[in-house]
């Protein structure tokens, strides 16, 4: 999908974290006024550097917890296709799947910290 239909003007000053497949896009992240934070590529003839190695694993720590989510929800809770007539309906099962996760989530961070508390 096109960058262009992703990000809009009231996204000015963000960063746009994004793969090496939006390389190339510069001239929209700039006219959006966001910060590019898009993984640089190595090529055939030119790989990356040690900074630009680093610089693209230091991206990758933000992009990781958001992409975490979205497997999730794909994989394990078959949510990320919504097949339902009219916006309330849509916007209403995206709100359950949302919740669902954060349950999920809560009762998985809980059983860590339950964990540590019987070992201790």
């Amino acid at each position: 999908q096109e960058l262009e239909t992703l990000i809009e003007k009231a996204d000015a000053g963000q960063p746009l974290y994004a793969d090496s497949a939006y390389v190339g896009q510069e001239a929209i992240i700039e006219e959006c006024e966001m910060t590019n934070q898009v993984h640089e590529k190595g090529t055939k003839g030119k790989p990356l550097t040690e900074e630009q190695k680093a610089s693209n694993r230091k991206k990758s720590k933000s992009r990781a917890r958001v992409e975490h989510v979205f497997g999730f929800m794909t994989n394990s809770m078959n949510a990320m296709y919504v097949r339902t007539i009219g916006y309330v309906r849509a916007v209403a099962k995206i709100g359950l799947s949302n919740l669902t996760y954060n349950l999920m989530r809560c009762v998985q961070l809980n059983k860590k910290v339950y964990n540590v508390f019987l070992r201790g």
